[in-house]
C-alpha cells in the first residue's frame, strides 16, 4: 500500500518558512522547472501530472506570500491593524494554512479509496446531467471537512480570548459538522429538496445561536430585531450554500472559485484587522489547495454534496462575520455589508441566472440541468478546463469590486454595487442566448442516484 506516497515536492513546501526571503524566489523557479520535467514519475496517488504542473507552482507563491506575511511584515506594505491582527493568531499564517493543506492533500486519496470500497460513487446516466463518462468516487468532501475543522479549531481556539461573548465555538463548529452530514447523508441514500432545506434551516439556527449571524440590526429592537436578525441570516446561509451546491457541475469549478471568494476575504479581513476571519479564511483557502489537484483539470473524486454544501456553508459564515471589524457604525455599515455580498456574487448571479431561466422555460429549479454558466461558455466553443476558468475569473472581478467596497464611502461602495448588478445583468442576459444541451432526465438527484444504483447492481449480476 503506498497511498501515503505523497510527491516530495510537497513536502518543500514544510521548509519554506525557514528558507531566507529573497532565495525563496530561485527556489520556486528550479522546484517549477523539475515538476515541469517530471514527466517519467507514476505517482502513488492518481493525481495527473497535468494537475501538478498548474496547480504545484500557485500552491508555492501562495504559501510564499503567507511566509512574508506572516514572518518579514517588512518585506511588505501592511497597516498595523493588519501586523496586529496576524499576531492576535497566536500561530504563523503559514501553519494555519499548512495544516490544513496536507490534511487534505493526504486524506483524499484515503477517501477515494473508502468510496471505492463502499461503492460510493457517482454514475453517469445517459442524457442526464451529468458530465463524466465513468463512475468517479465520490466523498472528496470528507477529507475537506476535516481539513477545515482542524484549521477552525485552531483559529477559534486561538482567537478566544477577543471573540464576542455571544459567539460560542462549539456551536459554531458543530453546525459546520451538521450540514457536512446532511451532504454525507445525501450523497449515500439521497435526500429530497425539501428536507434537504430544513436540515440547512437547522444548521443555519445553530451557526445563529452560536454567533454567526447579521449584526447590523439595532439592540433596541429587542425580540423584534432578533427575529429579523435570524432571518436574514437564514436567508443568506441558504442561498449561499445552495448556490455552491450548484455550482458544483464541472471539474473544479465550486472549488476553485471557492479559494478565490477565501482569497477576497483574507484580503478584505487583512484590511479591516480581523484575525478571526483571516485564520478562518486561510482554513478554508488551504483545505481546497489540498483538494483540488485531484479534481482539476481531470478529476479522480468529486466533492460531493458532502463537499460543495460544507465549502458554501463556511463561506455564508466567513461572510457573517467578515464585516465585524473595524465594528460598523450608521451607514458606514454599507460598505462591511456589500463587501461580503460582492465576494460571493459570481455564486448569487449562476443562481439566479438558473433560477430565471429554468422559470422561463417552466423547468423545475431543483432538477439537474446543463444551463449553468460553465455549462454556457462550452457551448459556446469553450473547453471544459478553459470554461471552469472563466467562471474562476468572473470570482475574482466580484472579489475584487468586494475588496473596493470595503476601502470605500457607503456612497462609492453603493455605486460600485450598483454598476457590478447591471453589468451582471447585461452579461447574463447575452449569455442566456447562448444554446443549451437539452437533459432528457429531468429529474431529481435522488431518483438519478436511484437509478445509477440499480443499474450497478444490475450489471453486477450479469457478470455473475
Amino acid at each position: 500500500m503506498h497511498i501515503f506516497s505523497v510527491r516530495i515536492e510537497f513536502i518543500i513546501c514544510l521548509c519554506l518558512p525557514s528558507i531566507p526571503t529573497p532565495v525563496i524566489p530561485s527556489v520556486l523557479r528550479k522546484l517549477h522547472d523539475v515538476t515541469i520535467s517530471y514527466q517519467t514519475c507514476q505517482p502513488r496517488i492518481p493525481c495527473s501530472h497535468e494537475n501538478t504542473r498548474i496547480f504545484f507552482p500557485a500552491v508555492l507563491a501562495i504559501i510564499w506570500l503567507s511566509h512574508l506575511a506572516g514572518h518579514h511584515r517588512t518585506a511588505v506594505i501592511i497597516s498595523d491593524e493588519t501586523a496586529s491582527a496576524f499576531d492576535e493568531l497566536g500561530y504563523p499564517p503559514i501553519l494555519i494554512l499548512l495544516i490544513p493543506f496536507f490534511a487534505a492533500l493526504v486524506g483524499v486519496p484515503i477517501a477515494r479509496l473508502i468510496a471505492l470500497r463502499f461503492g460510493i460513487v457517482d454514475t453517469p446516466i445517459s442524457g442526464s446531467s451529468k458530465t463524466h463518462e465513468k463512475p468517479t468516487p465520490y466523498l472528496g468532501g470528507l477529507p475537506v471537512f476535516i481539513a477545515i475543522i482542524a484549521g477552525t479549531y485552531i483559529v477559534l481556539h486561538q482567537t478566544d480570548r477577543i471573540l464576542p461573548d455571544y459567539f460560542n465555538i462549539w456551536l459554531v463548529m458543530s453546525s459546520v459538522a451538521f450540514i457536512f452530514l446532511v451532504g454525507l447523508w445525501d450523497d449515500i441514500l439521497g435526500m429530497i429538496p425539501g428536507i434537504k432545506m430544513l436540515m440547512l434551516g437547522i444548521a443555519g439556527t445553530i451557526l445563529f445561536f452560536g454567533g454567526g449571524k447579521v449584526v447590523f440590526i439595532p439592540e433596541a429592537w429587542g425580540i423584534a430585531g432578533d427575529v429579523i436578525a435570524w432571518v436574514l441570516t437564514l436567508f443568506w446561509i441558504l442561498g449561499i450554500t445552495n448556490a455552491a451546491n450548484l455550482m458544483d457541475n464541472m471539474n473544479g469549478l465550486a472549488a476553485g472559485t471557492s479559494i478565490v471568494a477565501g482569497l477576497s476575504i483574507l484580503v478584505i479581513a487583512s484590511i479591516g484587522g480581523d484575525p478571526v476571519s483571516i485564520g478562518l479564511s486561510l482554513s478554508l483557502i488551504g483545505a481546497l489547495l489540498g483538494y483540488i489537484p485531484y479534481n482539476f483539470p481531470r478529476a479522480v473524486i468529486f466533492l460531493g454534496d458532502a463537499g460543495s454544501i460544507t465549502i458554501g456553508f463556511y463561506l455564508s459564515l466567513l461572510g457573517l462575520i467578515a464585516g465585524r471589524l473595524p465594528a460598523p457604525e450608521g451607514i458606514s455599515a454599507v460598505s462591511h455589508t456589500l463587501a461580503p455580498i460582492l465576494v460571493v456574487g459570481v455564486f448569487v448571479f449562476d443562481t439566479f441566472f438558473v433560477a430565471f431561466s429554468r422559470a422561463k422555460r417552466k423547468i423545475n429549479f431543483w432538477w439537474g440541468g446543463k444551463d449553468h454558466t460553465s455549462h454556457r461558455f462550452v457551448n459556446f466553443g469553450f473547453s471544459k478546463t478553459f470554461a471552469v476558468i472563466l467562471v474562476w475569473l468572473l470570482g475574482a472581478v466580484f472579489g475584487i469590486a468586494g475588496i473596493l467596497a470595503k476601502i470605500s464611502p457607503w456612497w462609492l461602495a453603493t455605486l460600485i454595487s450598483i454598476a457590478l448588478l447591471l453589468a451582471g445583468i447585461w452579461f447574463w442576459r447575452r449569455l442566456n442566448r447562448i444554446p443549451i444541451e437539452n437533459v432528457v432526465i429531468g429529474i431529481s438527484n435522488v431518483r438519478q442516484r436511484v437509478i445509477a444504483v440499480a443499474r450497478t447492481r444490475g450489471a453486477g449480476k450479469g457478470e455473475k
